[in-house]
C-alpha cells in the first residue's frame, strides 16, 4: 500500500502506521523478517508511541530505524540510504515485511522553502520576509512578494526539491516489495478574510496537489473529546478520501482487524 494519512494532531496517524506494521509482521518468522525506516522531519513524539508496548511489540522494536531530518539535503541522503537498506532486507528476506515512512510533508515542504532562502538569499525564509517588509515600508508599498526573482522561479526549484523524495520513495518502494506511507498535518484557514463572506477551511499542509496522485490510498484521522462520568474520552475516527481498492468509509476507532475488515466489506 503506498498510503497518505492526514489528519490535525494527535488524531492517530502514527498509531495508525506503526499498529499496521506490527500487524503485518505478526505472522513472521522472525523479527528480523520485518524492516520499518522513518524519515523524521517533526519531531512530534514518534519516539514515545514506538517505545509503548500496545502499540509495538517489543521484540519488533529492534527493527524500527528513526532518522530525524531538518534539512532536504538529510532527508534525501536518508532515502537513498534506506532505498539501499530495503533491498538488502529483500535479498535476505524475499517474503519480507517492508515499509518506508515520511514524516511530515508539511513540515519537509516547509524546509524545502527556507533551504531555498538560505541558499539564494543567505537567510531563512523568516528572516527573509521581515526584510521584504522593511523594504516595502521604505519603498512605500503595502508589500513585496518574498522571493523578489519572482514565483515562477523560485516555486519551480522549491516544489523540485520537495517531490524528490517522494517520487524516489514510490519508485524504490515498489521496486522492493514495501508499503510507502507519507503523513501530514491538517490546518485551518480562512477564505476571505476581512470580508462577509470569510470563512473557515481545512486543507492539508504541505503541497497536496503535488504529492497526492503518488498515492494509491488517502485516510484522512480525526479525534474527538467528551467527559462522561467525570472520565474523558477520546473517539477516533478514520475516513478513506482516496482508494483504488475499496469504496470510501469512515470508521470509528480503527484497529487494524476492524480497519482490514471495512476494506474487505466495502471492496464487494
Amino acid at each position: 500500500r503506498h498510503m497518505k494519512l492526514q489528519g490535525f494532531s494527535g488524531s492517530g496517524k502514527t498509531t495508525f502506521y506503526l499498529t499496521m506494521f506490527a500487524d503485518m509482521a505478526a505472522g513472521l518468522k522472525s523479527p528480523d523478517e520485518a524492516l520499518l525506516c522513518i524519515i523524521d522531519c517533526d519531531l512530534e513524539g514518534q519516539a514515545d508511541l514506538i517505545a509503548r508496548d500496545s502499540i509495538v511489540p517489543p521484540a519488533l522494536r529492534s527493527r524500527i530505524l528513526r532518522k530525524v531530518c531538518s534539512t532536504p539535503d538529510e532527508a534525501n541522503d536518508m532515502v537513498l540510504a534506506y532505498i539501499d537498506l530495503m533491498h538488502q532486507h529483500k535479498e535476505e528476506h524475499p517474503n519480507g515485511v517492508r515499509m518506508v515512512v515520511l514524516e511530515n510533508e508539511g513540515a519537509y515542504y516547509l524546509g524545502c522553502r527556507n533551504h531555498y532562502a538560505e541558499s539564494v538569499h543567505g537567510m531563512s525564509e523568516a528572516d527573509l520576509l521581515l526584510a521584504r517588509q522593511q523594504q516595502a515600508l521604505r519603498e512605500g508599498k503595502k508589500a513585496l512578494p518574498t522571493f523578489e526573482e519572482g514565483q515562477m522561479h523560485s516555486y519551480k526549484v522549491i516544489n523540485r526539491l520537495f517531490v524528490q523524495p517522494f517520487e524516489r520513495l514510490k519508485m524504490g518502494a515498489e521496486l522492493c516489495g514495501a508499503h510507502f506511507i507519507s503523513t501530514t498535518l491538517l490546518k485551518e484557514r480562512t477564505e476571505g478574510f476581512g470580508t462577509a463572506d470569510a470563512k473557515s477551511i481545512v486543507v492539508s499542509a504541505g503541497r497536496p496537489d503535488i504529492t497526492d496522485p503518488l498515492f494509491d490510498w488517502i485516510v484522512e484521522f480525526a479525534s474527538q473529546q467528551r467527559m462522561k462520568g467525570g472520565d474523558l474520552q477520546t473517539r477516533y475516527i478514520a475516513q478513506i478520501k482516496k482508494s483504488r481498492s475499496c469504496a470510501p468509509f469512515v470508521l470509528e476507532n480503527p484497529s487494524q482487524d476492524r480497519f482490514n475488515k471495512a476494506v474487505e466489506k466495502s471492496a464487494n
